[in-house]
């Protein structure tokens, strides 16, 4: 009998494994765009900016380094990071 639930666990396990194996090669999500107004200026590495309605503090690049209040941002997200990458308007 115990034999039998080995077997069972081995199968549970290289099932996990090959999922988690498919998981790690699937093609990443494309990049997005969006825009977003600045709230205020940068501080402690992030700017606060709106998006749709949505209050959010984002990492900057040294381009959004000068954004302040009313300006427009470019938004660059991927997978889960969003970022602020220029200024639009001023």
């Amino acid at each position: 009998m115990s034999h039998d639930r080995d077997t069972y666990r081995a199968r549970d396990a290289g099932q996990t494994l090959a999922q988690a194996l498919a998981n790690s090669l699937a093609p990443p999500t494309a990049p997005g765009f969006d825009w977003a107004t600045c709230t205020g200026t940068p501080a402690n590495k992030l700017l606060p900016v709106t998006l749709q309605d949505t209050a959010m503090n984002v990492p900057y690049t040294t381009n959004c380094a000068a954004a302040k209040t009313g300006d427009r941002i470019l938004l660059l997200t991927v997978g889960h990071l969003t970022t602020a990458i220029a200024i639009l308007t001023q």
